[in-house]
């Protein structure tokens, strides 16, 4: 079990290559790769494909560390971190 002082939960929007929008409570994201395959494509262009990456979410829920979410990152279209709202880059608010 991991403990970290002071820390506040985010929340995380999740588009999934379908289409569905959901929304994961987490205090830590964190992504893997088990093998990048990487292949010439001719004419000087490569390909990069990371096969079996996942992507983890994890909570500190009653004093245990808990895993949130698990994905393969070939199922996310995009992740954003909307805890407070929509943000503008280079801003605090």
């Amino acid at each position: 079990m991991s403990h970290y002082e002071d820390i506040e939960p985010q929340v995380y929007e999740i588009t999934w290559a379908t289409g569905h929008v959901e929304k994961v409570i987490a205090h830590q994201v964190s992504h893997d790769t088990l093998r990048t395959r990487v292949s010439a494509l001719g004419e000087g262009v490569f390909s990069a494909d990371s096969e079996g990456a996942r992507i983890k979410f994890h909570a500190e829920v009653d004093g245990q560390w808990t895993l949130q979410l698990s994905a393969y990152e070939a199922d996310i279209r995009t992740i954003r971190n909307i805890t407070r709202g929509e943000q503008m880059p280079n801003t605090t608010t």
